[in-house]
């Protein structure tokens, strides 16, 4: 497309929106404080790049953090310029973008057409059918630390197999290690890739190492891509993991244009695989003075008084360890130009009066709030109490919700009580007999909740109108029966063929 045929008005951005937007070629570390404008920096940043820079849309590679945010990022680019094929563009996760790259080269990849995506639940699930292949393997009782329940197991497996891709850690260094359990590891990781090849799969972690393989193990397709995408930009880089850095890298080595968005300050993905030495070290890729710092301080969302609280702690803290900074040092400046209302955020209510009506002081609250127009609707509210489960939290949901306010607490006992919640849990039981192996893990009272709701659910299923439910439902429970037998036996056909009734699915489930 002709970029002339639009312009970029950089009059609404501030100095450091306005450096970052204006600052494409080399490394770049953009440190983006809350609130502080990151992604009008980043559509700006794209847009400028087209109308000013004259590069083409698919010379352009942009990853966000989810989904969610690059559906955001995609429509305000689109927004600003309706004629921009942004499709064109290299836009999403580093997961899809990294999939995307593995589809467009596949002939140099392990994968056949039509292969798997596996979700977390298909990868221990896979994990689980072939226990036995895996508990044939040497010292693997070190590793899975005498565990009985063959879920369980999965559960630690997988958990180690996704550690082990995010942190790139060589298969083969794992074996030659004297740690028995770090070489069972290694043969687990074997095994798991032989049964991925076997089923044509993928699953998430194995989306980064397989790009990674594909980049490291051929260069024309390496030197292609880089030709082809000649700038990046990484947001919540503070949230990536070890392989997806070295990945970046890999693509950004020729021209050495990539930036990086990221704040050291909310790193929160660590349980995830995430490292924050990522952003913290990201300049130390390059050679001295080579990557450039621009920080982006004001934020536009805060109360002053927030803002003076963060960085009041900040400054208390200890960021040094052994000569080093493990943070880079900032202040963040509160809006000057926005005005905040002086008043209470937290008004403190006590006393004895009223103590037995309150549950109709905080209904007739909930009613004026929403009369007055402070609230357009009650989701809009949240209670905060130090357990849900409380008799007395308890009684207020039943009370709001008799009165037409529905409560949605997920931890507490009402939303494991609610009926549709309840006939979810009984049709995955019914629909996935396999549960009945997994009992042995299950303790306690929960068991008999777990068989009420199958019984809920079998009851739904007899009703006339849910004759066309009944029989899918059927015909799916066997087929996932089947995935653990292969064959059919006799009593799965006797089983299935049987007239339903509540004391059957409970045979089913026991």
């Amino acid at each position: 497309m002709n970029s002339s045929k639009f312009k970029i008005d950089l009059s609404s951005l501030n100095e450091g929106q306005k450096l970052a937007v204006t600052t494409t070629e080399g490394p770049v570390l953009i440190i983006a404080g809350p609130g502080s404008g990151k992604t009008k920096t980043l559509v700006d940043r794209i847009i400028y790049l087209i109308a000013e820079k004259n590069v083409t849309p698919e010379n352009i590679m942009v990853s966000t953090f989810t989904e969610k945010a690059s559906k955001e990022l995609i429509t305000r680019v689109s927004n600003k310029v309706p004629t921009l094929n942004i499709n064109e563009m290299y836009i999403g996760t580093l997961h899809s973008i990294f999939l995307r790259i593995l589809e467009e080269n596949r002939e140099f990849t392990r994968l056949k057409r039509n292969y798997r995506l596996l979700d977390q639940f298909d990868q221990q699930y896979l994990i689980y059918q072939n226990m036995a292949e895996f508990d044939a393997l040497d010292n693997m009782d070190s590793l899975l630390e005498d565990e009985k329940s063959r879920w369980k197991k999965a559960n630690i497996i997988m958990n180690w197999l996704n550690k082990v891709g995010e942190e790139s850690v060589d298969e083969n260094k794992l074996r030659e290690s004297k740690d028995s359990s770090l070489i069972a590891l290694a043969e687990t990781q074997t095994l798991y890739n032989t049964l991925l090849k076997k089923e044509n799969a993928l699953d998430f972690s194995t989306i980064q190492s397989e790009t990674f393989e594909l980049l490291d193990n051929h260069p024309p397709v390496l030197k292609t891509l880089q030709k082809k995408i000649k700038y990046i930009m990484v947001d919540e880089y503070q949230d990536t993991n070890t392989i997806q850095e070295l990945i970046l890298l890999k693509l950004a080595s020729r021209n050495k244009n990539i930036c990086v968005v990221g704040d050291d300050d909310q790193g929160l993905y660590r349980f995830r695989g995430a490292t924050i030495r990522n952003i913290l070290e990201f300049p130390d890729n390059f050679s001295q003075k080579e990557c450039k710092k621009i920080y982006l301080s004001i934020n536009y969302r805060s109360h002053p008084k927030i803002i003076d609280f963060f960085n009041n702690f900040m400054i208390s803290q200890n960021w040094e360890m052994d000569g080093k900074q493990f943070r880079f040092q900032k202040d963040i400046i509160p809006n000057e130009k926005k005005t905040f209302i002086e008043r209470p955020s937290v008004i403190k209510v006590s006393g004895e009066t009223g103590k037995d009506n309150w549950h109709e002081d905080v209904y007739n609250f909930l009613i004026e709030l929403k009369n007055s127009d402070r609230i357009t609707d009650y989701n809009q509210v949240a209670f905060l109490f130090k357990s849900v489960r409380s008799d007395k939290v308890t009684a207020l949901a039943n009370f709001l919700e008799t009165q037409g306010i529905n409560v949605f607490s997920p931890r507490s006992k009402l939303f494991f009580a609610r009926e549709e919640i309840r006939l979810l849990i009984g049709a995955v039981i019914f629909l996935f007999p396999q549960f009945k192996d997994l009992r042995e893990d299950i303790k306690g009272p929960v068991i008999g909740y777990y068989e009420d709701c199958l019984g809920l659910f079998a009851q739904a299923l007899q009703q006339k109108e849910n004759l066309d439910l009944l029989k899918w439902a059927k015909t799916k429970a066997l087929d996932h029966e089947n995935i653990i037998k292969n064959t059919t036996t006799n009593e799965d056909i006797k089983l299935f063929n049987m007239p339903l009734t509540i004391a059957s699915c409970q045979t089913m489930f026991k």
